[in-house]
């Protein structure tokens, strides 16, 4: 599958969606989007029901109106945010197979269930909803891995029945309605991963995403798993590598079957004065796997003071053909704004760069 089609529209496979949590990549707007060819984002369902409120989005017509971004737009469940809040702060709230009860501060305590979950979504107006899955932490033991297989599955079956509620009440038909899709977990079982993908695979949805925070002790991603993961999905689902992730990792998990991808360290990098480039021109998939390939230019350091070089000469955004090394150092320095602005531009650009040699 190298398209899809959504709501009338079709985009390209692979793709990548930066980071849009609250409507907004950080530092940029839909025209700098535009200009390093970013054509999807992720915003945050918690985030945006909090702050500004679906009640907002709903009068504008939905986030893409609301942000002026007329590409792919993908809101993830919003649990990842409220779990982590729980497993910081047990008094937070707790996990339950009716959903997440939590209180932030001195307001009323609330139940966010998967229900709550896809109403929100349909509220923000998403291309793509994601279900409400639960989430554990890398050092959970296997009976709490196995506890959470169990509720994703039990969750999904709840998401997509209200999903299907929704469609019938709105009037939607294939042509007008978002896509729905469900995570697989099990942490690095197996085993576990097997039996929630073939759980999810009978209730039926239009895509599954790779859930879990899977990072070896090096910090890189387990391609092993995300590899059997991939191989879990039959083909003609389209496979969604949440989280993912260096350039190298996104290589190595288009190999695999990956179709889409999103990840926040190009956007966030970009602000802690972290750019990156190729250190020779890619042209193949094999170029895009090959560590040699690629290299980081930490333009705080002095050595960028009087350098006039573009960051990358293998690059076509407005940054590198309109600005230097030096120009970029010199805003870091200063503190201005700017910097975080055109250092996302062009890590964005390196990115969508990487996707269109996927592709082809």
């Amino acid at each position: 599958m190298d398209e899809i089609t959504i709501k009338g529209k079709s985009y390209k496979l692979p793709i990548y969606l930066p980071d849009a949590t609250r409507a907004v990549v950080k530092s940029a707007d839909s025209l700098d989007l535009q200009s390093a060819k970013v054509e999807g984002v992720v915003v945050n369902t918690y985030h945006l029901m909090t702050n500004p409120g679906v009640s907002i989005l709903k009068e504008f017509g939905g986030v893409k109106k609301f942000m002026n971004f007329e590409g792919l737009v993908t809101s993830d469940s919003g649990g990842w945010q409220i779990f982590s809040l729980i497993h910081r702060s047990k008094n937070v709230g707790a996990i339950t197979d009716k959903g997440v009860s939590f209180s932030l501060g001195a307001k009323k305590k609330t139940i966010f269930t998967p229900e709550k979950s896809i109403d929100v979504q349909f509220g923000i107006g998403s291309d793509i909803v994601i279900c409400l899955d639960d989430f554990t932490p890398p050092d959970a033991g296997e009976d709490k891995i196995r506890e959470s297989v169990g509720r994703t599955i039990l969750w999904a079956k709840k998401s997509k029945e209200h999903y299907l509620k929704l469609i019938e009440r709105s009037e939607m038909d294939e042509c007008s309605r978002p896509l729905l899709f469900a995570v697989i977990q099990g942490g690095l079982d197996k085993g576990l991963r097997k039996q929630c993908a073939e759980g999810l695979l009978e209730i039926g949805f239009d895509g599954y995403g790779f859930g879990g925070y899977v990072v070896g002790d090096n910090g890189e991603l387990d391609l092993d798993i995300s590899e059997y993961i991939a191989k879990l999905i039959p083909d003609k689902f389209i496979k969604f590598a949440l989280g993912v992730g260096t350039p190298i990792e996104i290589a190595h998990c288009f190999e695999m079957g990956w179709q889409i991808f999103d990840c926040t360290l190009p956007t966030r990098d970009g602000r802690h004065k972290r750019l990156y480039a190729f250190a020779r021109e890619p042209k193949t998939l094999e170029d895009l796997k090959n560590p040699d390939t690629h290299k980081y230019l930490h333009i705080n350091r002095e050595m960028y003071r009087r350098d006039n070089k573009p960051i990358s000469e293998y690059c076509d955004c407005k940054v590198c053909q309109n600005f230097s090394r030096a120009y970029l150092h010199h805003l870091f320095n200063i503190g201005d704004t700017l910097a975080y602005r055109l250092a996302t531009i062009h890590n964005l650009r390196t990115y969508t760069k990487l996707i269109g040699i996927l592709r082809n």
